[in-house]
């Protein structure tokens, strides 16, 4: 290469390695004060020393957001279109350049060696249950993205963060053809952890073809709004809906938590480490938030609600009837439906749910490890949401709340269901 070439190399690696968010160097000053860089650039592109990247791709070209396109594209439309966006060093120029760089964390490293800012990593999900059950963190997640950061206050006796230097943590999820859930991150999140704590993320890290969650990608690539909601929250916002329901026809809330879509009960949601202990406890709480929640008054001068039962010796005594069997008695004397088949349905589904929480509730065993669980606490929350969804379905029959609005992602099933 010549001086030129050479001097606007440098100048591109030194933009990069030497800005806080490894930038580009911007094109526009270049061809504003000497157009015959173009020529230059050109060289450089199909040595394969230099990328352009433009904002075609991404609406921000100062990042190197994306792999950059082949070198035969670059250059024709830099012929066509003009100079445009910034000039990156190439991955090859910077690996020779700092090949002995150890000094940095090994995400950091990764976009010092030219890796694109939107690539991501997976990581298993047990990266994740230590600030869950962490109480100074705040842990919060919707099953698609999620954020990590330290409580005010917990701060160390040096005014320091914890021993982690965890301050704040955004990632998403991602799956393998299986199904098999992981955490996701970004490489340019990544990027501002500490070097200690990017340290102990990748002891996590997953080899294997994940892909990111359908609206994780909608909403952190594209920009774009989310394209359905998750199905606990579903869950909850059916719940809702059916006592708004029960309020418009004059009786008391069928259920008796008032949770809306995004206010979930703590643990309400996907398992972080598949075992037969997180799955019990999941299934215990799906149940006390649908058959458990029933509220006994609602049932009140429909139909009885205790049963009085005669001891060996002759006497009574009056016993509570179980919440399933008031719901089950209650829809057979005010609904027919034309489907005969649906009120079967229904109650398999919530006596599903019953079912897998008793069923641990009698066995001691070890806490064992098997990604079935997963598949088992989906299998579980779709039972749990078909009976909420069939019981909304049912209330809306009554001449009271014909016409109720509901949400367009909840009638037209925009849910997701992993």
């Amino acid at each position: 290469m010549n001086s030129e070439h050479t001097d606007l190399l440098e100048r591109v690696i030194d933009q990069y390695i030497g800005s806080t968010d490894f930038n580009g160097l911007p094109v526009h000053p270049l061809v504003d004060t000497d157009s015959s860089v173009i020529p230059i650039v050109i060289d450089l592109v199909e040595a394969g020393y230099i990328d352009v990247v433009r904002s075609d791709g991404h609406p921000n070209p100062y990042i190197k957001a994306f792999p950059a396109e082949p070198i035969d594209i670059q250059v024709s439309k830099i012929k066509t279109h003009g100079l445009e966006g910034c000039l990156y060093p190439s991955n090859k120029v910077l690996l020779v350049r700092y090949v002995d760089e150890d000094q940095v964390g090994p995400y950091t490293l990764e976009l010092k060696f030219g890796a694109p800012q939107l690539d991501f990593r997976t990581f298993d999900l047990r990266l994740l249950e230590w600030y869950r059950n962490d109480p100074r963190f705040y842990y919060e997640v919707d099953d698609i993205h999620g954020t990590i950061h330290q409580r005010p206050g917990s701060e160390g006796p040096d005014g320091r963060v914890l021993q982690d230097d965890l301050e704040y943590f955004q990632f998403g999820f991602s799956y393998n053809k299986d199904l098999d859930r992981a955490v996701a991150a970004f490489l340019r999140y990544l990027h501002d952890l500490p070097t200690e704590q990017q340290i102990h993320l990748a002891q996590y890290q997953l080899d294997g073809d994940f892909q990111l969650h359908p609206d994780f990608y909608r909403t952190q690539i594209i920009g774009d709004f989310p394209e359905r909601v998750s199905i606990y929250d579903a869950f909850l916002e059916e719940k809702h809906i059916i006592n708004d329901m029960c309020a418009k026809i004059g009786k008391p809330h069928l259920f008796r938590t008032q949770n809306t879509a995004y206010q979930r009960p703590q643990g309400f949601g996907i398992l972080i480490r598949p075992t037969r202990k997180e799955y019990r406890d999941f299934s215990m709480l799906l149940d006390q938030l649908l058959s458990d929640d029933l509220n006994r008054d609602f049932f009140k001068g429909d139909i009885p609600i205790v049963e009085t039962l005669t001891r060996e010796d002759g006497s009574t005594i009056n016993q509570s009837i179980g919440t399933i069997t008031l719901l089950e008695t209650w829809l057979h004397k005010y609904f027919t439906p034309q489907d005969k088949t649906l009120l079967d349905t229904l109650f398999t589904n919530i006596r599903f749910v019953r079912s897998a929480r008793q069923k641990p509730a009698h066995k001691v065993d070890d806490n064992h490890f098997d990604q079935q669980y997963v598949k088992d606490q989906r299998e579980l929350i779709n039972k749990a949401f078909n009976a909420v969804r069939d019981i909304r379905m049912i209330f809306e029959n009554n001449p009271k709340v014909r016409g109720y609005e509901i949400p367009d992602w909840l009638r037209e099933g925009h849910v997701w269901t992993y």
